[in-house]
C-alpha cells in the first residue's frame, strides 16, 4: 500500500505540516507513517524548555504524535505509528527504507534564529539524502494561527476520544474476537443441543456428550479468558 511519511516534533511548522499530510495521504489513498524521533543525547528540564521555545511547540502535546493520530482519525485516513532513537536525520532516511514512503512530508520555519537553524537545518539535510520525493512546509502566519486554535480541539480529552482510543487498541480486537468466538461455539452447542438430542444423550468418559460438550467449552473460555488477561498485562506493561 502506498505511504507517506511524516516526522513530526510538536513543533508549530511541524503541526502545520501534519494537517498537509493528511490531506495528501487521503487524496492518495495512502497510510500515514507518524514518526517520532527521541535524540539519544539526554536533556535535563532546562533544555527541554528552552529547545521547546525555540522550536514553537505550541502546547502540552510535545511530540504531535497524538495531534496526527486524532487528526487522521477524523478523515479516516490509516495510519502508522514509529517511535525511533538516535539522529534525527538518519532515522528519518531510515524510515524512508524500511516503510517504502513514496513521499516525505516535513515543516520548516521561515523565522530566523535559532528555528531556522535546527528546522532548516534538518529539513534541507533530509532533502538533500532522502530517496523519494520530499514536500516542505514552511507555515504562514495564518497557518500558524489556525493550526494552534484547531490544537486545542483535537487534543482536547472527551468521551468519544477515549472510547476511540480503546477501540483502536490491538487487546480490543482480539478481546472482540475472542468474545465473537465464545458466541458462535455456545450457540452452536444450544442449537446441537436442540436438533441433536440423540447424540447428546450417548455416553462418553462415564457422561453423556452434551455434558462433555458443555464442560470442555466452559474450561476453553476459561483458558482464553486467563490468557487474554496476561496478554493485555504484558501489552500495557511494555508500552
Amino acid at each position: 500500500m502506498r505511504s507517506i511519511l511524516l516526522p513530526t516534533d510538536g513543533s508549530t511548522p511541524a503541526l502545520v505540516a501534519t494537517a498537509k499530510a493528511v490531506e495528501m495521504a487521503k487524496e492518495r489513498e495512502a497510510t500515514l507513517i507518524i514518526l517520532k524521533v527521541i535524540e539519544t543525547a539526554p536533556i535535563v528540564d532546562v533544555e527541554r524548555m528552552a529547545e521547546s521555545s525555540a522550536l514553537m511547540r505550541p502546547g502540552e502535546d510535545g511530540d504531535g504524535v497524538e495531534y496526527a493520530k486524532e487528526l487522521a482519525d477524523a478523515e479516516r485516513v490509516p495510519f502508522k505509528v514509529l517511535i525511533k532513537e538516535g539522529p534525527v536525520v538518519g532515522e528519518i532516511l531510515r524510515a524512508v527504507e524500511e516503510e517504502k514512503a513514496e513521499l516525505i512530508v516535513l515543516g520548516t520555519s521561515s523565522l530566523r534564529g535559532l528555528n531556522r537553524l535546527y528546522l532548516g537545518s534538518v529539513a534541507k539535510a533530509v532533502v538533500s539524502q532522502a530517496p523519494t520525493s520530499v514536500v516542505v512546509i514552511k507555515p504562514t502566519p495564518e497557518e500558524i494561527d489556525k493550526v494552534k486554535s484547531l490544537l486545542r480541539r483535537v487534543i482536547e480529552p472527551s468521551p468519544e476520544k477515549a472510547v476511540r482510543s480503546i477501540i483502536r487498541t490491538r487487546q480490543f480486537r482480539i478481546g472482540v474476537y475472542l468474545f465473537a468466538t465464545y458466541v458462535i461455539a455456545y450457540g452452536a452447542f444450544i442449537l446441537a443441543g436442540s436438533y441433536a438430542k440423540d447424540l447428546f444423550r450417548q455416553e462418553m468418559l462415564g457422561m453423556n456428550i452434551g455434558t462433555v460438550t458443555g464442560i470442555t467449552i466452559i474450561l476453553v473460555t476459561i483458558a482464553l479468558a486467563i490468557g487474554f488477561n496476561w496478554y493485555a498485562g504484558r501489552s500495557e506493561g511494555a508500552s
